[in-house]
């Protein structure tokens, strides 16, 4: 019997905050291995990974972050089932207030926000939905915004939706829209699933993994 097809909507930001950013050495993530293994009882069609890009400005503390990303960039624009879904980061000026403070008390901050992303990853969703050309729905985040877009492709079109949540840690928004299917993307699944050391771009380029993003071996990824 042939495996029952699925699409993957990666939200990239919410698979950094809580998976990858504490775990630099499993940023090199061949995605394409990863949710091979992860859902196997399913033939993966396509992965649709949205990202913002970084901006020096946003991280003055880490003025090379852009060329790492630019370099993992490269590096899964040659996986043929992957499309990269770019959006940017804004940084203005703006004021919060300050806590642990006996008075009122504000501060002038640069405020650093991604835009784009969650929008895009909710149109396709739905547009996918609508069209129906896959029999799973696979959403990466536990970001709860993107409640409305499953809750479009659950309750609308009765598709079969999945999330996969990068922490452990499920969304309540999700279940209350009825998500009958999810999963805990486990650290160790992700330190087997990386890129090799050095891979060749489309324009025929070596791209390697970044220093920093040291390879650990099995028993270093966690459980």
């Amino acid at each position: 019997m042939p495996k029952l097809s699925a699409v993957v909507y990666v939200d990239g930001f919410n698979l950094y905050k809580d998976q990858l950013e504490s775990r630099p050495e499993n940023k090199w993530l061949d995605l394409e291995c990863l949710f091979d293994s992860l859902l196997d009882e399913y033939s993966i069609d396509r992965i649709h990974y949205f990202t913002a890009h970084v901006r020096g400005r946003a991280n003055p503390d880490d003025p090379t972050a852009p060329d790492r990303q630019a370099a993992y960039l490269r590096a899964l624009e040659t996986l043929p089932r992957v499309t990269i879904h770019r959006s940017q980061f804004t940084i203005h000026p703006s004021r919060a207030r300050l806590r642990g403070t006996a008075t009122l008390a504000w501060a002038d901050v640069w405020k650093v926000q991604e835009k784009g992303s969650d929008v895009k990853l909710a149109v396709q969703l739905v547009v996918d939905a609508v069209e129906g050309k896959y029999d799973a729905f696979v959403v990466v985040s536990s970001d709860s915004d993107l409640g409305a877009a499953l809750d479009v492709a659950i309750n609308r079109f009765d598709r079969h939706v999945i999330v996969v949540y990068p922490r452990d840690e499920r969304t309540k928004e999700f279940e209350r829209i009825g998500v009958r299917s999810s999963l805990y993307l486990r650290p160790l699944l992700v330190a087997q699933s990386q890129l090799p050391e050095i891979v060749v771009s489309r324009s025929g380029r070596p791209v390697r993994r970044p220093t920093g993003w040291k390879k650990q071996g099995p028993a270093e990824a966690g459980p």
